[in-house]
């Protein structure tokens, strides 16, 4: 969505005043989605999404037509597969600084071998109204639509923390949830199925699962998640160290403990012995020489009689 400008002829224009107020709407939204070029897809479904999403009277049929009256006035034009529609006079009404040229080959439908006949108006054209109950803006109105967005959000919001593994921070998650669009709310609940999935592959334990708050903030429904199914890791429980940023393991060769990285103690080996890590301390039996050698050093003497007795 971008930022577009609208100049005071839009109101008087032969043509605006040729199609109904809810088509006039229409056409100042797709501005909005159109790129730097005027090109947007024809998808009534993705034009409801993010102009109607709550008039459920505007459905995806009402949209179709809108759009077939603004190409029989001359407001818009389809490419030749029907995939595309582009604004006609685009940079007479749009001036851009620096426009992004558009990713779209947009070849125009010719409409000589167009199965749709052209819509021509006449200087005694009146435009049809909408049919249906006429819809007047007021508070009351508005804030029945209010209610409804909130109730809807809500509903979704406990969809996404019924499924999410950590509960904890529900409050946060909430704001962080109402804050996003409807299209993202959606994509946002998929994308923990996919996260689940993915905590059971690897075995994550439950402290080292993302706050529900912070996977809706960071948008970790984007992240690409290996679930390649391989062999289960033994899922052991460890401990977090008093500053929570480390797990500690033990040796399972000589029980020496040390810190690990949490998101990587499974799969590493202890710093010591570059053995199995462990949860808790193992029993290792520690072997003890009876008859060591006499540690030498500048301070000790060793008698010339303990060596000949050592080896007698």
């Amino acid at each position: 969505m971008r930022n577009r400008m609208i100049k005071k002829e839009f109101w008087n224009s032969h043509r605006i005043l040729s199609i109904a107020i809810p088509e006039r709407l229409l056409f100042v939204g797709m501005w909005n989605m159109a790129d730097d070029d005027g090109i947007l897809k024809n998808s009534p479904l993705q034009i409801k999404a993010t102009l109607f999403p709550v008039d459920s009277h505007i459905t995806l049929r009402v949209i179709e037509e809108y759009i077939k009256n603004m190409i029989g006035v001359g407001l818009i034009v389809q490419n030749k597969d029907g995939s595309l529609l582009k604004i006609k006079k685009w940079k007479d009404h749009q001036r851009i600084d620096k426009p992004t040229p558009s990713r779209y080959k947009f070849i125009e439908e010719d409409i000589n071998n167009s199965k749709s006949t052209p819509r021509t108006l006449q200087d005694d054209y009146t435009p049809k109204e909408h049919k249906g109950k006429e819809h007047k803006v007021t508070k009351r109105n508005i804030n029945k639509i209010k209610e409804t967005v909130q109730d809807k959000t809500i509903e979704l919001f406990n969809s996404f923390y019924s499924i999410y593994k950590r509960k904890q921070d529900k409050k946060r998650a909430y704001t962080s949830f109402k804050n996003l669009t409807r299209s993202n709310q959606l994509l946002c609940i998929e994308g923990v199925k996919t996260y689940n999935k993915w905590i059971e592959l690897n075995a994550i334990e439950k402290a080292m699962i993302k706050l529900p708050s912070t996977y809706i903030h960071s948008e970790a429904w984007m992240d690409e998640l290996d679930l390649t199914v391989t062999s289960k890791p033994e899922k052991l429980e460890f401990k977090l160290d008093a500053s929570g940023n480390a797990v500690i393991g033990y040796c399972s060769e000589c029980g020496k403990n040390d810190f690990y990285d949490p998101y990587k103690v499974h799969s590493s080996d202890s710093n010591c012995c570059n053995s199995k890590l462990l949860n808790a301390k193992p029993n290792v039996k520690i072997i003890v020489d009876p008859n060591p050698e006499p540690e030498v050093t500048n301070n000790t003497f060793v008698k010339l009689s303990d060596i000949v007795n050592k080896y007698q």
